[in-house]
């Protein structure tokens, strides 16, 4: 994965007035927008843009591959999105998975073995942040939450400096802090093992 600098998304996250933008993960004519990988081991990654009438533009991103492998997280990242602070909200269902039903935000990536991850399980009714780090992941801190599949929720993380907020469907579930990653990166959406997940859309304005 190679991290793109563009300087007008640089200049809009960094003016305090400038509303939500979208972190592109699929194109109006159901394309992937995103850049796919995937962190440990399995199989490649397999993201599709499947029609959904809810998501942004007509259009869900979704990982398909179905491998129950534990440590198979697929990937993909907007790479033309860089922030270091932001406040960024994901929208997305969780349909299908027997090992997990997991979704996730990826923050201030620096590749496809580096970078911090909001996850949230449906199975599990958990959401909990990981450092992702030379490909292992550490559990920085996490909760119990209510999330039910085959329902649309909003993820939202405010992150600045080594500060997490965590909220989902505008209630709050977490804080924690982590200074190991102090720097800007990439956004993306993250999945595990066989987890059907469809992400709608992914928006990141400036941290407040």
């Amino acid at each position: 994965m190679h991290c793109l600098l563009f300087g007008a998304v640089l200049a809009l996250l960094a003016s305090p007035a400038a509303a939500q933008m979208v972190a592109p993960l699929t194109t109006s004519d159901g394309r992937i927008a995103c850049t796919q990988g995937i962190t440990g081991v399995g199989r490649t990654a397999q993201w599709q843009a499947v029609s959904d009438p809810v998501a942004l533009g007509g259009w869900a991103l979704s990982e398909t591959a179905g491998d129950a492998t534990d440590l198979h997280f697929p990937l993909c990242i907007s790479e033309q999105t860089i922030a270091r602070d932001l406040d960024a909200t994901l929208r997305f269902k969780a349909v299908g998975g027997r090992h997990a039903r997991a979704a996730g935000l990826v923050l201030r990536a620096q590749s496809a073995n580096d970078y911090y991850v909001v996850r949230v399980d449906a199975l599990e009714g958990r959401v909990q942040l990981y450092r992702m780090q030379r490909g292992r992941r550490a559990l920085i801190a996490g909760q119990e939450a209510e999330v039910a599949s085959d329902r649309w929720h909003a993820l939202r993380v405010i992150l600045k400096g080594s500060s997490f907020d965590v909220s989902l469907d505008d209630k709050p579930v977490l804080k924690a802090t982590d200074a190991s990653l102090p720097v800007s990166g990439t956004v993306g959406v993250w999945s595990q093992a066989d987890s059907v997940i469809r992400f709608g859309s992914l928006l990141v304005a400036p941290a407040p």
